[in-house]
């Protein structure tokens, strides 16, 4: 499995399952504070280093870091945070099991009428392993 298959994949059912929620479409890969339009929610690949190795390279297993920034704002800010992380969590950790790392945790905002919910995932993929939905 490459890293773009197991990119696209995971970023696929995703985004199919937070599109459910009150975000609708409005999520993305990019890795940004700024977003234009709230709910919002992102999910980004933070590394996928090579956990095994041969002495020629070959990959035996490597380990895909995700995180996802969810960002709500009005009278149940914090409330609607915590549901669309809950299905969040469910696609990554229910469907594809990764082990959240960090979070979730309220990251300050510039505008504190903006609530920033951060998760970090990490799964340990092997050579065999085949990540499908």
């Amino acid at each position: 499995m490459t890293v773009l298959e197991i990119i696209n994949t995971i970023y696929a059912a995703w985004g199919k399952a937070i599109s459910k929620t009150a975000v609708k479409d409005n999520y993305s890969m990019e890795n940004s504070t700024v977003v234009a339009q709230i709910p919002a929610a992102t999910l980004y690949f933070t590394g996928l280093p090579t956990t095994d190795s041969d002495l020629e390279g070959n990959e035996a297993s490597v380990t895909p870091t995700v995180q996802v920034d969810i960002y709500t704002k009005g009278q149940r800010a914090l409330s609607q945070a915590y549901e669309i992380d809950e299905v969040s969590h469910g696609v990554l950790n229910g469907v594809y099991g990764f082990r959240r790392s960090y979070g979730p945790e309220l990251i300050q905002s510039t505008d504190p009428s903006i609530k920033r919910l951060t998760s970090r995932y990490t799964r340990l993929v092997g050579l065999e392993d085949k990540i499908t939905e």
